[in-house]
């Protein structure tokens, strides 16, 4: 099996140090914005080439898109001479419907099939690679409706091997999903550092402090262009949870039933 990973960040090469851990019969290529991080990644092993020309993939039997979102759409009209119409494409972006759409610019769009390894760390890039990153970490693929994904059935088994689990849901579903689970939790985590920053001495912050400020402290770039792509779902999400925080201040000020509130987000956490 030849695998191309496009993009050799922290999801790319993490993806292309666990895909190694499989065994030889994998051969992979890898494609990096600079030239740089093309020969860190092949001398840490992470690939058996790379370069920072798409066409080095045209021979792969699948291809990994992997880079920043916003450089997706870009990566797909470039990938269209170079590939063939039985080329097996997907990607790891954390928003799912805009890259389904720029999927029609594909030679063969049935060919392409959505995927978003639902892991990650705070700091990003090709030194911040790990293989075990996946493991026991949902891996979810977004078909278009009516797609056949069983030529994709190889791959599903490979990222099953580097530990991920396999689930299916609509683009629109996953979109909506991840708004709650992922996007909101980086839009609080920015808030709550902006809020007691200009209230409070950080220095005296603790663990709670800490673990609160963790996603603050990400790629402010990445969280922009999720944002604006997951646009709407995000604002749900948002709204829904200052309805939720009005409640809570209503609560507290009242100072009534503040236990059953304190313990009602741990129990349904559960």
């Amino acid at each position: 099996m030849r695998v191309g990973i496009i993009g050799l960040g922290l999801i790319g090469g993490s993806l292309a140090l666990a895909l190694r851990r499989l065994g030889h019969s994998i051969d992979l290529t890898g494609v990096a914005r600079r030239a740089e991080s093309a020969a860190e990644a092949i001398h840490s092993g992470a690939v058996d080439r790379a370069s920072t020309d798409l066409a080095d993939i045209s021979d792969c039997d699948i291809v990994v898109i992997a880079t920043p979102i916003e450089e997706v759409a870009g990566v797909m009209e470039r990938l269209s001479p170079i590939v063939t119409v039985g080329t097996l494409i997907t990607d790891v972006a954390s928003v799912k419907r805009p890259v389904i759409d720029w999927a029609q610019r594909l030679p063969n769009p049935s060919r392409f099939l959505g995927g978003h390894p639902v892991a990650g760390k705070t700091r990003s890039g090709l030194a911040e690679s790990d293989a075990a990153i996946f493991s026991r970490e949902p891996w979810i693929f977004t078909p278009a409706a009516g797609q056949d994904v069983r030529p994709f059935d190889t791959w599903f088994e490979m990222v099953r091997a580097i530990g991920a689990t396999v689930s299916f849901m609509s683009a629109d579903l996953h979109d909506q999903q991840m708004a709650f689970l992922s996007h909101l939790a980086f839009v609080i985590s920015s808030a709550f550092a902006e809020t007691v920053q200009q209230q409070a001495d950080v220095a005296l912050g603790g663990p709670g402090y800490r673990s609160m400020v963790r996603l603050a402290g990400g790629d402010s770039a990445m969280y922009e262009a999720i944002a604006r792509e997951n646009r709407d779902a995000l604002v749900d999400a948002i709204d829904r949870f200052d309805t939720v925080l009005h409640r809570y201040r209503q609560r507290i000020d009242g100072g009534t039933r503040m236990k059953e509130l304190f313990g009602g987000g741990v129990h349904a956490g559960r």
